[in-house]
């Protein structure tokens, strides 16, 4: 007899509580070793932070978030095979893929989640293909690699036109920059001046880098340069060319110079522009999330506040449809509402336009928005 009432009180309890609820798993792809650790860890904690805030206040639709973090280390091999073994998963409901953070074959990849009906939210991509294509259900939010080129032709030619200007990249595949290079001389050709552009590969030994310098600005005349590559590359280049030309004009990624080697090159730093995706803390549409990440003890100038309004866009989503229906999420994903209340932030989704990027110029100390 004791055996049956303790039996039916478990059973009363498990109903009852909350971890017993049904739950729905939500997977988050990004690196959690080598060159984008810090950028996995917090895209990963924005997930986490969302999942938890959601789940605490009662799931959605009834279910539960159950919150699965996978490691593609940036590697190509692995983000396809974890597409296929999401895909084919029977243990678990997947019901969104925030990811993958990297991926040259990133069209491939979303297209294996669009044949299985998993939806997929690109928080923020170091992918030069992200958004290639409009995929069915597929949001990318902010803009790929490319739209740099676009950016950066834009303000040279309003403050610097005439001036010579060399673009010095990584030219190893898998860092996208090619595309980077192929867009921009499309932008100098359009507009007649493809002449004043050359083209440099970053791709050097240390001891070189000065010779590299040197044959830019003295040999080749170059007033502008733009620089993308790894970070420890672009600290040798950039204090390089300043010390043959103190006036050279210099761009940069923003995650590609640290505020130390800044402050190391002194005065020669004064002036320096670093170009980087928006920011979404100086956004109003994004007030809420960034009062919750701020509770959390998180500052959102990282990462985190991508993925986090990622789960939360996800989830208000599926609200709306009273549904994780892949059909149902991805009509409402591409409606006239979505599109205008996200179009700021939205590259697909039905948005063919894309986030431009922010420049700022750095002088005394500090980065100064001036694009």
């Amino acid at each position: 007899m004791l055996k049956k009432i303790f039996g039916g009180l478990l059973v009363t309890l498990l109903l009852w509580c909350p971890s017993a609820m049904a739950t729905i798993t939500l997977a988050i792809i990004a690196p959690k070793a080598g060159e984008y650790l810090k950028s996995g860890q917090e895209l990963f904690e924005g997930a986490r932070i969302a999942v938890q805030e959601i789940n605490d206040n009662g799931g959605i639709n009834g279910q539960n978030i159950d919150l699965l973090t996978i490691d593609d280390r940036c590697d190509d091999r692995l983000a396809f095979s974890t597409a296929e073994m999401l895909s084919l998963l029977k243990s678990k409901t997947i019901g969104l893929v925030v990811g993958p953070y990297c991926a040259s074959r990133f069209d491939e990849i979303a297209a294996i989640y669009e044949k299985a009906k998993i939806f997929q939210i690109v928080p923020i991509t170091e992918s030069y293909r992200a958004g290639n294509y409009n995929k069915k259900g597929q949001i990318v939010l902010l803009a790929n690699k490319t739209q740099m080129s676009k950016d950066f032709f834009e303000f040279y030619n309003t403050h610097f036109a005439g001036l010579n200007v060399g673009f010095v990249y990584d030219g190893r595949p898998d860092k996208g920059y090619t595309d980077v290079a192929k867009t921009l001389y499309d932008e100098f050709k359009h507009k007649g001046k493809s002449a004043q552009l050359k083209f440099y590969t970053l791709n050097v030994e240390d001891d070189d880098i000065k010779a590299l310098a040197r044959k830019i600005v003295k040999e080749d005349n170059v007033q502008v340069v733009f620089v993308l590559g790894d970070d420890d590359d672009v600290a040798l280049l950039l204090p390089a060319l300043k010390k043959k030309n103190r006036n050279v004009i210099l761009f940069t990624g923003k995650d590609m110079i640290s505020k130390e080697l800044l402050e190391d090159m002194e005065e020669q730093a004064d002036g320096v522009y670093v170009l980087s995706l928006p920011g979404l803390k100086d956004s109003l549409m994004f007030t809420d999330s960034l009062v919750d990440l701020r509770l959390h003890g998180i500052e959102p100038e990282g990462l985190e506040t991508y993925s986090y309004v990622s789960v939360k866009l996800w989830g208000d989503l599926a609200k709306q449809v009273k549904s994780f229906d892949y059909n149902k999420l991805s009509k409402a994903a591409n409606s006239q509402e979505m599109r205008t209340k996200w179009s700021d932030f939205l590259m697909h989704s039905g948005s063919k336009s894309t986030a431009k990027y922010v420049i700022e110029m750095y002088s005394d100390g500090a980065f100064k928005q001036v694009y």
